[in-house]
């Protein structure tokens, strides 16, 4: 099933394979989070990804779906009639709320609220996590339609699922991650650095085992692997990759602060410091910066209600 799902290319989404983690990597992640620890994608979630990565779609594949689950029936009608998308009449029916909100951006609500769920957690990290989840999402949206205009909903994929290793980890590993958010947090340092200290893996690994178990595309696996990656390690030229333009949604998400709490100061400091270097790689003039980020911030407090979902329980 997930074959034709993910596996489909899009204009400018050409991305060369990310390669496959070693046996020795998979093993320990494994050792570590548990054998079973990564169940099969929850059913609603499922029928998102296949409606935001089908060119095709239509809007009665949108309301057949939503009309089939009650919690998202519910959450798209407030949605739908939130002061966001006011438009002078109350959406009484999913087909009218449908209507109002939009096929391109019903493709990122369906998957923010239908994530908001994975890889559950008790502890308040959880939140914090999602919430920048959702930054670097909206981020990278605001980047690719200026970048990759017709893969934008996916590159909000990318950004939404881009610390997707994370969540597992804190999931399994709750004490730990607290002392490697702790580390971040006095330090101002990456998280995969202060969890190379904890574990033989980052993230980013993880979260690549996480998307070749789910089949997540070779595009979508990359934004999440490669996000770290230097800068150097992304090829020049008119077209830049969608794993580029998520590793600045990240930086400018951490920059701007987007779903942190105050004790991560120096994490936001350190990416403040990268910001010329985002510009530059993703081709951006530093005369535009400001408003670049104005324009972010700005959809980060207007939309993130719309994206949050339960992700803070």
């Amino acid at each position: 099933m997930f074959g034709s799902l993910f596996g489909k290319k899009k204009p400018g989404a050409e991305a060369a394979p990310t390669p496959s983690l070693s046996p020795a990597v998979e093993s320990s992640i494994l050792n570590v989070v548990g054998a079973r620890s990564i169940p099969p994608m929850p059913g609603a979630a499922q029928k998102a990804f296949q409606l935001s990565t089908d060119p095709k779609a239509e809007a009665r594949d949108f309301i057949e779906v939503i009309e089939s689950d009650e919690g998202l029936s519910a959450r798209v009608l407030k949605i739908a009639n939130s002061v966001y998308f006011d438009r002078g009449k109350k959406s009484t029916t999913i087909e009218e709320s449908v209507l109002v909100i939009g096929i391109n951006e019903l493709r990122c609500l369906l998957n923010a609220n239908t994530l908001s769920e994975i890889f559950p957690s008790k502890s308040p990290v959880r939140a914090m996590l999602w919430g920048h989840d959702i930054g670097t999402a909206l981020a990278a949206k605001y980047l690719a339609q200026r970048l990759l205009p017709s893969i934008a909903e996916l590159i909000f994929l990318g950004g939404l699922m881009h610390d997707v290793g994370k969540l597992l980890l804190l999931q399994r590993n709750p004490d730990e991650y607290a002392k490697i958010l702790a580390a971040v947090e006095r330090e101002g340092i990456e998280f995969i650095v202060a969890e190379a200290r904890s574990f033989p893996f980052d993230h980013t690994e993880v979260g690549q085992l996480i998307g070749q178990r789910w089949n997540f595309s070779t595009e979508l696996v990359s934004m999440i692997r490669e996000h770290h990656q230097p800068w150097e390690s992304f090829p020049r030229g008119a077209t830049v990759l969608p794993a580029a333009i998520i590793k600045g949604a990240d930086l400018i998400a951490h920059a701007l602060g987007l779903g942190h709490s105050r004790t991560l100061g120096k994490l936001r400091s350190m990416a403040e410091e990268a910001l010329p270097t985002v510009w530059t790689n993703l081709g951006i003039q530093v005369a535009e910066s400001s408003s670049v980020l104005s324009a972010i911030k700005r959809s980060f407090e207007t939309e993130f209600d719309l994206y949050a979902g339960g992700g803070g329980h």
